[in-house]
């Protein structure tokens, strides 16, 4: 079977992202980016024994699922989750020998990981479930807890919520830059956000299992 080439599988795949979003529109979607920490919720230096899962994608795709699970328990069945993952910049490791410092072994990049995630309906966060309604006990962004926010409008509630969800997992620090989400808008919203997730495919000619986590996003199925 020829095997397409890597402009073609993108070209696909963002098609297959494109069209479950736009048919799936009975609430909101969500773009969350998350940045694993070296450091503790303290402001310690993590262990490397700890660190050293971020490099590793077999780890990645567990932190994945992990997440997934979190989110359905939190939001219900019926949300379409998509994930893909990138590596930071390679970097060389730096030796010092007595005053001078060398260039050592080629260290790849950590990963980070996106997420798109809805539709998520005014419903959900107005009748929340108990897993989902404990939450608003959490800080939101204004640091505040989100019960005492004042929120605009739902949506900026529906964010503060979706990262407080991320943030149970245990690699993710509550450090505000850890995790960055924000609804996507209309159609543009949508294509922008899905070239996104996906451009080392045309940037690095990688292949698309290497950037999109399949196992763990709904891409080709009915959102249950």
């Amino acid at each position: 079977m020829k095997r397409l080439k890597p402009r073609e599988e993108n070209q696909i795949i963002s098609e297959l992202i494109l069209k479950k979003l736009l048919e799936n529109q009975s609430g909101q979607w969500f773009y969350s980016v998350i940045h694993y920490s070296n450091w503790d919720d303290n402001g310690n230096l993590l262990e490397w024994d700890k660190r050293k899962w971020f490099y590793r994608e077999e780890y990645m795709k567990g932190v994945h699922k992990r997440l997934r699970r979190t989110l359905r328990e939190h939001l219900g069945k019926d949300i379409f989750q998509y994930y893909t993952w990138e590596r930071h910049k390679d970097r060389y490791e730096k030796l010092r020998f007595r005053t001078c410092l060398q260039k050592g072994n080629l260290l790849k990049g950590k990963y980070h990981s996106n997420i798109i995630i809805g539709p998520i309906s005014n419903h959900k966060v107005e009748n929340p479930r108990s897993k989902l309604k404990r939450l608003f006990n959490t800080q939101g962004r204004m640091g505040k807890t989100i019960s005492q926010t004042n929120y605009n409008n739902q949506d900026e509630l529906k964010i503060d919520l979706l990262n407080s969800i991320i943030r149970l997992h245990p690699d993710v620090s509550r450090y505000g830059p850890s995790v960055h989400t924000q609804m996507i808008r209309g159609k543009y919203g949508v294509e922008s956000v899905g070239h996104y997730s996906i451009k080392d495919i045309t940037k690095k000619g990688l292949d698309f299992t290497e950037v999109l986590d399949w196992d763990n996003s709904d891409i080709t199925k009915e959102v249950k």
